[in-house]
């Protein structure tokens, strides 16, 4: 166990001086992160700071998760007609000219705040296409979320919620509940083990549906607890379109991470600007169904925000017992090889800064370790760093860039699409991609989002770097371009 330990805090310690001085040589003009806050319970907070990119929501807006992803780089200094301000700053969107007056007030399904109920979603829907043509369902590949090559309707999402919010003092409790359609929705459920949605996928198109948030909450003074399931509180990029600035995902938020939990989550809020988490979970992407993995893990972490508000830090970990692998949902085109069985260990640290009003950087790094149970098994491990830069031009657009290197050693976390099934070995990878991005917000309901983006492998199996392009019927190319494009509408 000693040893385990501190392996891990080399090689953790390693990679955060790895993707510092990736910083200075990719970005040495000097930026400053925008601080992320992610540690909200509803979708209030996390319009307001982290994805209102496409819109700024009225105040019952819903409860994401416990917690939010980043901070949003496009909306987190506004300041609406209600006087109400946003939690972190991040870029002013109002910078340059009176946003509120050229765009007017959000346009919402639900006219009036409801003491039980208040609900609201979105629509969202693009297409990626590549420098190798599209023949395949997956042509794209690897490209998580983004591999189908058709023009889709990605994200038809509806939330209910009730939040607990108590001020600080005393009781109060809540609800949750996001059901989404399209072709997000197979890679959205709980396909870690059977029952609840791992089944619901309809036609050849890709096409599935979603319940990746059902949960009740309940908050006493400066702690709210969390019973279901929900959203990861682990990485950056999450699920909901809005919350992130680009259409395609990173390596490590696809095949680093979980997108969601069962269990039970609290948050203690010590003050304004610490937060500690903690609590047991079935597991990543299973539901209700308890026991039938044998799944069992401690999920928790903390996250700091800076007094001026310009700097925000989080670390989160994930570990103990990951199951026996016996009821993995085999439906799903993206995500590990390998059934989840055996010990696990993994945590996710994030820093963004703002960089005076204009700027700002985040900074990821991933780590993971699988050790076996299997008798002569291979134990894994999977690790990354992630790198982004956005820059605000006016109210209207704004432009960011990623950068990431996400590595497979033991080729147990990125499919080939079923090639070379359990020879994980001859899939060990290096993978790195650059993606430059726009976000377009003509108003508070809409957005658009064009990126192009490219990837390539250095492979260390006995496949080599041809890691992309399935078009004609195996991957024969080490290296990928795409060019992707979404619309959000948010209501």
């Amino acid at each position: 166990m000693e040893y385990l330990v501190m392996r891990l805090t080399r090689i953790t310690f390693a990679l955060t001086i790895a993707g510092l001085i990736g910083t200075g040589s990719a970005f040495a003009q000097g930026q400053v992160p925008t601080p992320v806050n992610q540690t909200s319970f509803n979708y209030d907070s996390y319009y307001a700071t982290e994805a209102t990119v496409a819109a700024q929501p009225r105040e019952d807006e819903g409860v994401l998760g416990p917690t939010g992803p980043p901070i949003d780089v496009m909306d987190n200094d506004y300041s609406g007609d209600d006087g109400r301000e946003a939690p972190m700053p991040g870029l002013n969107w109002s910078r340059g000219c009176d946003y509120e007056l050229d765009c007017g007030p959000m346009w919402t399904l639900q006219a009036c705040e409801n003491d039980l109920i208040n609900y609201g979603g979105w629509l969202s829907g693009g297409f990626t296409t590549n420098n190798w043509g599209n023949t395949t369902m997956l042509g794209n590949a690897q490209l998580p979320f983004n591999n189908d090559p058709h023009l889709n309707i990605n994200q038809a999402w509806m939330w209910f919620q009730k939040e607990a919010d108590n001020g600080g003092c005393g009781f109060d409790w809540g609800y949750q509940v996001d059901v989404m359609a399209g072709v997000d929705g197979p890679d959205t459920q709980a396909f870690g083990g059977p029952g609840w949605d791992s089944t619901w996928q309809w036609g050849n198109g890709g096409y599935g549906a979603a319940i990746p948030q059902a949960y009740l909450s309940v908050a006493y003074d400066d702690v709210t607890v969390i019973m279901g399931h929900f959203f990861t509180i682990m990485g950056y990029e999450v699920v909901p379109a809005p919350y992130n600035f680009f259409y395609s995902h990173a390596y490590t938020m696809a095949y680093g991470e979980p997108f969601t939990h069962t269990g039970i989550l609290a948050e203690y809020s010590y003050s304004d600007q610490l937060s500690f988490y903690g609590g047991w979970t079935n597991g990543w992407d299973e539901g209700f169904n308890f026991g039938a993995n044998g799944s069992s893990t401690f999920l928790g972490g903390i996250m700091w925000n800076s007094a001026d508000e310009r700097t925000a830090v989080s670390w989160t970990v994930n570990a103990g017992d990951w199951g026996n692998g016996a009821n993995i949902h085999p439906n799903q085109d993206t995500g590990p090889t390998t059934m989840s069985e055996g010990s696990l260990y993994s945590q996710s640290f994030v820093l963004q800064q703002q960089i005076e009003d204009n700027w700002t950087y985040v900074f990821q790094t991933d780590y993971g370790y699988n050790r076996t149970r299997v008798p002569g098994g291979v134990d894994t491990q999977w690790y990354g760093v992630n790198n982004y830069l956005f820059y605000n031009f006016n109210c209207c657009w704004a432009a960011g860039v990623r950068a990431e290197w996400f590595s497979d050693p033991n080729g147990a976390r990125v499919d080939r699409a079923g090639l070379n099934a359990g020879n994980e070995a001859a899939d060990r990878a290096n993978y790195f991609e650059i993606t430059v991005g726009a976000n377009w917000r003509p108003n508070n309901n809409f957005r658009l989002r064009p990126e192009v983006r490219y990837d390539w492998a250095n492979g260390m199996g006995t496949n080599g770097g041809q890691r992309f392009d399935p078009n004609a019927g195996s991957y024969d190319h080490a290296d990928l371009w795409t060019f992707g494009l979404d619309a959000i509408w948010m209501f």
